[in-house]
């Protein structure tokens, strides 16, 4: 989800082929060690340290000696925080890690290979196979995919039935919606805003479109293809050519209005995840009752691919504790741990089987079936965040730029980019 960039230098490496994690003192191999050091990305909070408690008694019935120290790591401090790891200081012997930067680490020869114990693992068999490969390298497996999160489009229930509008299946039903809550209800009938690289993957994807592909040991930019041009020209055109989506959002993302204004009733529908809900409650939970979610459609009918951003878990390749630490990610994501941990975040379980109790979530359970991974490389991050290549062109050709030209000048970024 979070992008790490690890400025590694070959120094630091070296340093760390000889430092130590995990709680220190001799390699304990197998044995259970008095500390375990868990590493949580963010601030943490009152009922995020209560459900990792609840984790931790449930730990200790097999590792009774052995205290779980969580520490959380603000997102802002990740990079800095892992190159001290890296470089001989303080590390983990368990971390979460954004999906994105699973790869990065892998190159890094940060994350030690749990292969064996994922085959040995029973309820990996149902872990989300997109998700898993994207933690995959040369036939090994660094780390387990935790939650994701998929997005659909929240639309009034309410508006589509007093409308005669049923979800759409294809683009143009879509923008047909779109036109006809804008005439009847005053409001701009979607959110489209620039800077939503996840959703607008999706519409790629859904017309049969790539960001790049691998020939060879090399990635190779498909963003000036056909596929890729249309879709992001639907996109666009949202704004442009259709206008049911206000220019308001040009240069935004869907925190950075649409989910507010969708849940204040003054906007149509919008693209975001499972843990808009609880956002959009906060906001206000007045028409609550009649929010709804459907897929991202494909241009032709079916449901678009979609990219779930989200979080992973490894063990530290330089923890001295590996056995136990697989033994804590095992319960941490054992499936009734999973299924609590998706209520509290919203975020979708990455096992196929665990489900929302909320009824209203449901559709993301269905949506995260139908995941696509980014290209895995370890430039995505630089790709997609640092330099937001997508959302740039798309706010370029929202802005009046040639679609031709932005694309052209994308694609040679994918192709730098995505080969570091």
């Amino acid at each position: 989800m979070k992008f790490f960039k690890f400025a590694a230098t070959a120094a630091a490496v070296a340093l760390a082929v000889t430092a130590c994690g995990g709680d220190g003192g001799e390699d304990t191999a197998g044995e259970a060690p008095a500390k375990l050091n868990v590493w949580m990305m963010g601030e943490g909070t009152p009922e995020q340290t209560a459900f990792l408690d609840g984790v931790e008694a449930e730990f200790r019935k097999k590792h009774p000696n052995t205290d779980v120290v969580i520490k959380y790591v603000p997102w802002p401090q990740v990079a800095t925080t892992f190159q001290k790891a890296v470089a001989g200081g303080e590390g983990p012997d368990v971390t979460e890690i954004g999906n994105t930067d699973v790869q990065s680490h892998i190159s890094q020869g940060n994350l030690a290979d749990i292969t064996d114990e994922v085959k040995g693992w029973s309820e990996a068999a149902t872990l989300n196979k997109t998700a898993l490969a994207n933690d995959q390298s040369g036939g090994k497996t660094y780390a387990v995919p935790w939650y994701g999160g998929v997005r659909g489009v929240w639309y009034r229930t309410d508006w589509f039935t007093e409308l005669g509008i049923t979800p759409p299946k294809t683009w143009a039903e879509l923008v047909a919606a779109a036109k006809k809550i804008q005439d009847e209800k005053g409001v701009p009938g979607i959110g489209a805003p620039s800077d939503q690289t996840n959703a607008i993957l999706s519409f790629i994807w859904g017309n049969g479109g790539e960001v790049a592909v691998k020939e060879g040991d090399k990635w190779a930019g498909r963003l000036d293809q056909p596929q890729a041009k249309e879709a992001i020209d639907f996109y666009a055109g949202l704004v442009t050519t259709e206008k049911v989506a206000p220019e308001k959002y040009i240069g935004k993302n869907e925190l950075q209005g649409p989910q507010q204004d969708f849940a204040l009733g003054k906007l149509g529908m919008y693209i975001d995840g499972s843990w808009a809900l609880k956002e959009m409650k906060k906001v206000s939970d007045k028409d609550a009752d009649k929010w709804g979610v459907f897929p991202i459609p494909a241009k032709n009918g079916g449901n678009a691919p979609v990219m779930a951003g989200g979080s992973d878990l490894a063990v530290w390749e330089n923890s001295k504790a590996k056995d136990v630490a697989f033994d804590y990610i095992t319960v941490l994501n054992n499936k009734a741990n999973a299924a609590k941990w998706a209520d509290y975040s919203g975020f979708s379980s990455m096992f196929t089987d665990v489900k929302f109790t909320d009824p209203k979530l449901a559709p993301f359970t269905a949506i995260a079936a139908n995941t696509k991974m980014a290209p895995l490389s370890a430039g995505w991050g630089d790709f997609e965040q640092t330099k937001k290549v997508i959302p740039n062109a798309v706010k370029a050709i929202m802005q009046g730029g040639s679609s031709a030209e932005e694309l052209k000048k994308a694609n040679e970024q994918a192709d730098e980019l995505l080969n570091p």
